[in-house]
C-alpha cells in the first residue's frame, strides 16, 4: 500500500486525537450570575449564546443538574476558569464587538434577543451602552422603537425556522443565551389569533421553547399553530448542554412480570410534569419529594421524562439513567416529542411520527399523552408508530375523566388514568379526600378484582404534598395502606400484564 493511500487515513487519525486532546483538556468560563443586574443578566446570556455557537465555552452558575455538570467536567479535566461578567466581556470583545441597544423593562428586549443571534450582536440595555463603547464595541442598531410583532413583520427571514422562544421581559438571564444561540424569535404573548399565526409561520412542528401566562391557553395555540410546547422558561445553559455529549447507559430493566393471580390488583404510580425540562435541570435530581428522595427503590416508581433531553442536555439524562434503580421506570412526556394537544393540532400525524423517532435517543417506549377537546382515539396516531408499546392517556381536566377505560388500537393499549394522587382544593378550601392517599387506597380496595377492573393508573401530581414529602411521600402512604393482594408495578409492567385487547 503507497503512502498516498495510508497517509489520509493517518492524518484523519491525527486529527481525531487531536480534537479528543483538545475536549478533553477544554477551558470552560464560568460566571456567577448572583448580584448582576437585569440589564448585566441580559449582556451576559446574549455573550454566552454567541460564545457557545458550536462549544461550550461560556456556563452560567446554578444549582441541582448544572452544578453536577460542572462537577462531571471539573473530574473530566476541564479547566473551569471563574470570572465575573465583566472579565469575560474584556477578554472575549472581539467576539462581541457589536451590540443592539434595548430597554430591559420593554419588549424591545425581546426584539434584541431575536435579532442578537443572526446579527452576531450582544444585548446591551441603555444604561451599559457607553460602558460597551468604552471598550471598543460598536452600536449596531438602537431597536428600542421597535415591537416584537414589527421584528417578526421586519426580520422574518433572518430567524430560525422551527423553532420559536415564548418568554416574558422579566426574565432576562434564563433561556436567552439558548435563543441567541439558536437564532431563535422571541416574544411573549399577543391575541390568541396572532400566536397562533406566527407558530404556523414558524413551520410545521415548530418547537416553542418557554412557557406562557395560562398553560391550557397557550398550549391550546401552540397546538392550532401545529408546533408543540417545550417547557424552558428557568433553563439555564442550553445553549452549552448540548455541545457536552455524554455516553448514555442502558436504564434498568426489571424481568417479565410474574402472571397476574386471581384476585390481584395492580397498581402503577406515574409523576407528572417530566414534560418539563427547566424542572428536570433544576430542583428535580436533588429535591427529596422527587428523585433526591430516600424512599427512591423502595417501591416502583414511574417518571414522565422528556425525550428531548437525549438532545438538549445528554449528560442530565445520562445521570438519571446511571442512578436510577430497578424500582424506576420512564415514559415520555407529553405529549411525545413536546406537549401539545392532539385533538386541536392540524399536523397530530406528523407529530406522532416525531415522537417516535424521539423515543430512541431516550430509550423510551411508551408515552404519557395529555389532551383536550377529544377522547382516547386521539392517541391511535402514537400507537400505531412501531416504536410505542402504549400510550397513558389524561384528559387536561380532570386528568382521570376516562376512569380507566382501555382503547385498542393497533394491537396496543391506550389505557386511561383511574385516580389522581393531588391535592385539589373544594369550594370550602379543603381538599379533596378522595384524591388523598387514604382515598385513592380505599377506592382501589372496593374494585372488583377481575378483568381490568382491577388495574389502576394513579396519576402524582408532582406539585403536590410539598410538605408532606412531595409526590414520593404520598405514594408511600398510598401503598402503605393498600388491600392485601395489590401488585405494585412499573408503568412497562403495568402495560406488560394487560389483557390484550382485539387483534390489529
Amino acid at each position: 500500500m503507497s503512502w498516498t493511500h495510508v497517509l489520509p487515513r493517518v492524518l484523519r487519525i491525527a486529527a481525531g486525537w487531536i480534537a479528543l486532546s483538545t475536549a478533553l483538556a477544554a477551558d470552560l468560563w464560568v460566571v456567577d450570575p448572583v448580584g448582576l443586574t437585569p440589564a448585566e443578566q441580559t449582556l451576559l446570556a446574549s455573550l454566552q449564546g454567541q460564545l457557545n455557537q458550536t462549544e461550550a465555552r461560556l456556563w452560567v452558575r446554578g444549582r441541582s443538574a448544572y452544578a453536577r455538570v460542572l462537577e462531571e467536567l471539573r473530574n473530566e479535566g476541564w479547566t473551569l476558569k471563574s470570572a465575573s461578567l465583566w472579565d469575560v466581556v474584556a477578554a472575549t470583545q472581539r467576539i462581541g464587538s457589536r451590540f443592539l441597544t434595548c430597554d430591559v423593562r420593554t419588549e424591545s428586549l425581546n426584539v434584541a434577543t431575536s435579532l442578537a443571534g443572526p446579527r452576531r450582536a450582544l444585548i446591551a440595555d441603555f444604561s451599559l451602552r457607553d460602558r460597551l463603547t468604552a471598550l471598543g464595541m460598536v452600536e449596531h442598531l438602537d431597536v428600542r422603537p421597535l415591537t416584537e410583532a414589527e421584528a417578526w413583520k421586519e426580520f422574518r427571514s433572518e430567524f430560525r425556522r422551527e423553532l420559536v422562544v415564548h418568554q416574558p421581559v422579566a426574565k432576562t438571564l434564563h433561556l436567552r443565551d439558548f435563543a441567541v444561540a439558536q437564532s431563535a424569535y422571541t416574544f411573549f404573548d399577543g391575541s390568541s389569533a396572532s400566536q397562533i399565526q406566527r407558530f404556523q409561520d414558524s413551520g410545521p412542528a415548530a418547537r416553542v421553547f418557554g412557557w406562557g401566562r395560562d398553560e391550557h391557553e397557550f398550549v391550546q395555540d401552540v397546538s392550532r399553530g401545529s408546533g408543540v410546547v417545550i417547557p424552558s422558561d428557568w433553563a439555564l445553559n442550553l445553549s452549552a448542554l448540548p455541545h457536552l455529549t455524554a455516553p448514555i447507559p442502558l436504564r434498568p430493566q426489571r424481568p417479565t412480570p410474574a402472571p397476574l393471580q386471581p384476585g390481584e390488583r395492580v397498581v402503577a404510580f406515574v409523576v407528572t410534569d417530566g414534560d418539563n425540562v427547566q424542572w428536570l435541570l433544576n430542583g428535580f435530581t436533588d429535591s427529596p419529594g422527587f428523585w433526591g428522595s430516600p424512599l427512591r427503590g423502595n417501591f416502583a416508581v414511574t417518571w414522565e421524562l422528556a425525550p428531548t433531553l437525549a438532545e438538549l442536555a445528554p449528560r442530565v439524562l445520562a445521570y438519571l439513567y446511571r442512578s436510577a434503580t430497578p424500582q424506576d421506570d420512564f415514559v415520555a412526556g407529553p405529549s411525545g416529542v413536546g406537549y401539545y394537544f392532539p385533538s386541536q393540532s392540524p399536523i397530530r400525524t406528523e407529530l406522532a411520527a416525531k415522537t417516535a423517532r424521539s423515543l430512541g435517543p431516550a430509550q423510551l417506549q411508551a408515552v404519557s399523552l395529555l389532551n383536550s377537546g377529544g377522547g382516547l382515539e386521539a392517541a391511535n396516531e402514537v400507537v400505531q408508530q412501531p416504536q410505542v408499546s402504549g400510550v397513558l392517556f389524561k384528559d387536561y381536566a380532570p386528568y382521570h375523566r376516562y376512569a380507566g377505560s382501555v382503547r385498542w388500537h393497533a394491537g396496543k393499549p391506550i389505557i386511561s388514568y383511574r385516580f389522581l394522587l393531588w391535592e385539589q382544593k373544594r369550594s370550602d378550601g379543603s381538599l379533596r379526600p378522595d384524591w388523598l392517599p387514604e382515598g385513592v387506597a380505599q377506592a382501589i380496595a372496593k374494585l372488583p378484582a377481575e378483568s381490568t377492573d382491577r388495574f389502576s393508573l394513579v396519576n402524582v401530581h408532582a406539585w403536590s404534598f410539598r410538605d408532606s414529602g412531595g409526590p414520593m411521600g404520598a405514594i408511600r402512604r398510598t401503598i402503605d395502606q393498600l388491600p392485601p393482594r395489590t401488585r405494585v408495578v412499573t408503568a412497562t409492567e403495568f402495560l406488560q400484564l394487560l389483557p390484550r385487547g382485539p387483534a390489529p
